[in-house]
């Protein structure tokens, strides 16, 4: 975890930092955050790399505003051509983390952006925990991963799904090819019997 010193906070392979001083400054101060994670966590089997992020937290009333850009790599799987690359990410977003206690007296505060929030009651939001500590990991997460596209795409030189199409139907010709020979024989052979006269009928 880092601590505040000047107005500049770098972040390597962490998401904390603990802004005490900033809350005991007046509503409008900042700081600027730079993060860089080799690996972000997304879900249970999906994992975010080379993760960056240029944060400014702001003072406001009771809680901090954090603006920030994240970039970095999701590895992902082509829903065209299936393959297996790496997408990039690109994605702003602001969330304002509430401060829990007064820094001075250490007295829990009301949530003064409830009111200000009609979705505070399903949304709980973020918040600076009683130490004073801000963590931007889940934030992180969770943009990083609204940021995943609905239908992921290796890029415009896709092979596109002809050629699994193509090997597709040349192996089910391969795997099927003795079956219809044998459909056409029976075809044959049906054929030849319709054509064989009634021995009866020329006795008559």
């Amino acid at each position: 975890m880092a601590t505040e010193e000047g107005r500049s906070i770098d972040l390597l392979g962490d998401t904390r930092l603990n802004v005490a001083s900033l809350l005991m400054e007046p509503v409008g101060n900042t700081r600027d955050v730079t993060i860089e994670l080799e690996r972000l966590p997304l879900d249970e089997d999906l994992t975010g790399w080379n993760i960056k992020a240029q944060a400014r937290l702001t003072r406001i009333k009771d809680a901090i505003l954090v603006d920030a850009m994240v970039t970095g790599f999701v590895p992902l799987e082509c829903a065209t051509c299936l393959a297996e690359y790496d997408q990039p990410i690109s994605e702003s977003f602001s969330e304002a983390f509430r401060q829990l206690v007064d820094v001075k007296t250490g007295a829990e505060l009301p949530n003064s952006l409830e009111a200000d929030d009609e979705e505070s009651d399903d949304e709980p939001g973020f918040t600076i925990d009683e130490s004073h500590e801000l963590d931007l990991g889940e934030a992180l997460r969770q943009w990083v991963v609204l940021a995943i596209p609905i239908k992921p795409s290796c890029g415009p030189d896709c092979p596109g799904p002809l050629l699994r199409s193509t090997d597709n139907e040349e192996k089910i010709d391969t795997r099927f090819a003795s079956l219809a020979s044998l459909l056409d024989d029976d075809e044959s052979g049906t054929d030849e019997t319709r054509e064989v006269p009634d021995a009866r009928n020329d006795e008559t």
